[in-house]
């Protein structure tokens, strides 16, 4: 058998080449734009550091003031069973405005509630209050100092997930700095 040489055909490099830059280029571009977008957050970040204000140390939590409008999330140690000295939850509206209201509600409606139940009965409480009204309500967190940082922030996730643009924090029994 004789072998027939068939002839390969003739490469077109100019559309080659045309790729290999375009690739070059690209790539190019995107690792500039990378490099500006972390400088520029690195900017951001060493200036919200310098400008943070320094708040003032806490003693305790005093009674909360009375609350009109929205919800007032009051986190603390309590000291009642099945408690008995962990960190418990009241969710405080203006109709139970005082923990020793929500204390007297008989429903239990209010609290005091373990954590990760309150998290969840405010969520749903926001959810239905912005159903009903069609208006985000207001949302005050007063915390104890040993509140894990992290159950804040999913507080705060929620909130902002649900379009809730009033976060307040209230501190009180302010140390006196000499």
């Amino acid at each position: 058998m004789k072998r027939i040489e068939e002839k390969l055909p003739k490469a077109e490099w100019t559309s080659l080449i045309d790729i290999i830059f375009q690739l070059l280029i690209f790539f190019m571009v995107t690792m500039a734009l990378g490099t500006l977008q972390r400088q520029a957050q690195a900017a951001v970040k060493g200036a919200e550091k310098k400008n943070l204000p320094k708040l003032p140390p806490v003693e305790k939590l005093a009674t909360p003031q009375d609350i009109t409008t929205g919800y007032l999330l009051h986190i603390n140690e309590i000291n009642e069973k099945p408690f008995n000295g962990q960190l418990g939850a009241y969710i405080l509206d203006p109709e139970f405005p005082t923990v020793e209201d929500a204390k007297k509600d008989t429903l239990g409606g209010h609290g005091p509630f373990a954590l990760n139940v309150a998290k969840a009965k405010l969520q749903k409480k926001i959810e239905d209050e912005f159903f009903r009204t069609g208006e985000p309500p207001r949302l005050e967190i007063r915390a104890h100092q040993k509140t894990s940082f992290g159950y804040i922030l999913d507080i705060m996730e929620f909130c902002d997930r649900d379009s809730i643009e009033v976060v307040g924090f209230r501190f009180a029994n302010v140390k006196k700095q000499l």
